[in-house]
């Protein structure tokens, strides 16, 4: 019972190790895929930060950024919880099990002492003899080998929990050490939160000082969204048409569906919410629909589709198989490429240039292009999904990061 209670004892341990490392494992993943945004906003602040016509995409950006590091700041504080706990846990783990093998070495060196004093064979065999009948004598020869068998016990027991004891110690002295690194890097991350918001105060100081001025560009710019957005819907109206010309049972504004173009609009639909991002390495910069401007708050916005920023140099992608439908053109020489998937079309705006031709079928994640890096130095996709003629939010239907 005793081997089977130290075998019970490992095992609850190693459990109980086993899930604060899954607990720690998966803080340090998020963490990871954190630092890999904040990384981002980092290169993009770099390339934009001397340009004055981006100041608001530079208070946008580092408020994001600050955002993201207020999650590392939270991160860090659970795992130095977590770590604090494990520590106080393995202290007093490490004291019992001080106190028990102390104790077994007392009863086990009493054992010893025993055994020695009464281990010559004459001592044995007069205590075996000076039995009364041979039950007694069976029964003696059975003590001695009961009391064999436990001093067998004692000393396998020690030897485990000394193992235990030397393993507890290493971990105690790792955590420790773990749990210095975790809050270093807590107070870095909030020395670097404090110099964005003093960044930011001076921005949004500059911002708000010439508000009038940015406000009547950003109107602006929302206009020509509009008719951008307008232009866009007639295209897909008229790709619609086309696809419908001569089809029995057609209907107006929306495809018409072969039994093959069902099957693929059924296959992207089922795939809703798991669909790859068009840029490999980036982060939404805008959401979709009308929301307020992230910096002038008296100011709303539409957005058709969404927004991504992307190191420069970034290719964008196809985020599931389909045929290229068109490839336009602006009067500023940027591209943009639409892919239709059944009766969903996906469109990649703001392209440099493009690796593919109308009517070429793509797969999922292959190249269409590379994005578009402005002098300003900004490398923005405008992303921007369609069911027949109305636009739906991508960020549903693509995989969160």
């Amino acid at each position: 019972m005793k081997k089977n209670s130290c075998v019970l004892m490992l095992f609850l341990l190693c459990f109980a190790f086993a899930k604060a490392q899954s607990d720690k494992a998966v803080l340090e993943q998020r963490k990871s895929e954190i630092q890999k945004e904040i990384n981002q906003f980092d290169r993009l602040l770099k390339n934009v930060r001397k340009e004055e016509k981006t100041m608001v995409l530079l208070v946008e950006t580092i408020d994001k950024k600050m955002a993201r590091t207020q999650e590392i700041i939270n991160i860090t504080n659970k795992q130095a919880n977590i770590l604090t706990r494990n520590i106080k846990t393995n202290a007093v783990e490490i004291r019992k099990f001080n106190t028990e093998i102390k104790s077994l070495k007392a009863a086990y060196a009493e054992m010893i002492v025993k055994a020695y004093k009464s281990k010559n064979d004459q001592s044995r065999l007069m205590f075996l003899l000076s039995s009364e009948d041979f039950l007694q004598a069976y029964k003696r020869v059975q003590y001695l080998q009961s009391y064999a068998n436990y001093r067998k016990k004692q000393a396998y027991e020690i030897e485990v929990k000394s193992n235990v004891l030397v393993d507890k110690n290493a971990e105690l002295e790792s955590e420790k050490k773990e749990k210095k690194q975790v809050l270093a890097l807590n107070k870095k991350q909030g020395i670097a939160l404090k110099v964005d918001k003093v960044e930011q105060e001076n921005l949004l100081a500059v911002v708000q000082a010439n508000e009038k001025q940015y406000a009547s560009n950003i109107k602006e710019k929302g206009k020509e969204r509009n008719k951008i957005d307008k232009e866009l819907k007639a295209l897909i109206v008229s790709d619609i048409k086309a696809s419908n010309k001569g089809k029995t049972g057609a209907v107006a504004n929306k495809f018409f569906l072969t039994p093959e173009a069902k099957i693929l609009a059924n296959n992207f639909k089922s795939n809703k919410g798991k669909l790859p991002w068009p840029v490999e390495e980036g982060f939404v910069s805008r959401r979709y629909g009308t929301q307020a401007h992230p910096v002038l708050r008296s100011l709303t916005i539409d957005s058709n589709g969404l927004r991504m920023q992307s190191p420069s140099g970034a290719k964008a992608r196809a985020i599931f198989e389909g045929e290229v439908m068109r490839i336009t053109k602006s009067k500023y020489g940027i591209l943009a490429v639409h892919i239709r998937h059944g009766n969903y079309t996906s469109i990649y705006d703001n392209l440099k240039q493009v690796s593919v031709e109308k009517g070429n079928r793509v797969n999922t994640k292959d190249i269409i292009g590379e994005i578009f890096t402005s002098n300003s130095g900004e490398t923005e996709l405008k992303f921007v999904l369609m069911q027949d003629t109305e636009t739906i939010d991508p960020a549903q239907w693509i995989a969160r990061k």
